[in-house]
């Protein structure tokens, strides 16, 4: 498990990268879940955090949120995402986590990712939300999106109402990808608190540029 600290230490020294670092992050696209839009939650936050930084932040609202058909949206992501390369990062959340790896498993292109940052996601069936099941009965091709995605980052909470932890675990797995487990944490909405992620922020933070320092 990897969880990053919100308290390092910052200095007014640029960062001098590796030689073999991943490109700087210059695009970010947000994409909710299952009755949500692009208002809610910590969405918006995201916007507020790595616009200043030059980074150019997508949140697009999806068709029919509540009833959602996965065709349906994968038109629509296909259209928002456009062509990926390694300053591109795809975060998800909940069914955007799923809505995500279908879309990236649909591309014909030879495509390259920067990271992708998935928050309760899942692919498998989830007890209680029927209307969701098609979106895993689809075959998805985790290996081939793991091998093409420079950075992979899942985060969870430890009591998830909504989708079981091990599921959200389940998805890490299959991807390689990092875990960080937040205590509390719910499935991360702005009825829990969350109108902003921290946990989420710390793995961004460690992807993008700093903001430039002022005097």
């Amino acid at each position: 498990m990897t969880v990053l600290d919100d308290d390092a230490a910052e200095t007014d020294l640029p960062v001098t990268q590796p030689l073999d670092a991943p490109p700087p992050v210059t695009r970010i696209v947000v994409v909710h879940g299952l009755g949500a839009s692009a208002g809610n939650h910590w969405f918006g936050a995201v916007r507020d955090r790595y616009a200043p930084r030059g980074v150019a932040v997508v949140v697009p609202d999806l068709p029919r949120s509540q009833a959602p058909d996965l065709d349906v949206w994968l038109e629509a992501l296909a259209d928002v995402i456009g062509p990926l390369d390694e300053g591109t990062v795809l975060v998800g959340h909940s069914l955007g986590c799923v809505s995500i790896l279908q879309h990236l498993s649909a591309r014909r292109d030879d495509w390259r990712l920067g990271g992708l940052a998935l928050v309760a996601g899942f692919v498998e069936e989830v007890p209680g939300i029927p209307e969701v099941d098609h979106f895993v009965a689809r075959p998805l091709d985790p290996d081939a999106v793991a091998a093409r995605t420079l950075r992979r980052h899942v985060v969870v909470a430890d009591d998830d109402p909504v989708v079981p932890r091990h599921l959200t675990e389940a998805l890490a797995r299959v991807l390689e990808a990092d875990l960080t487990v937040v205590e509390g944490g719910g499935h991360f909405v702005a009825g829990g608190g969350y109108d902003r992620l921290p946990a989420l922020e710390d793995v961004l933070d460690a992807w993008t540029p700093r903001p430039a320092s002022t005097p």
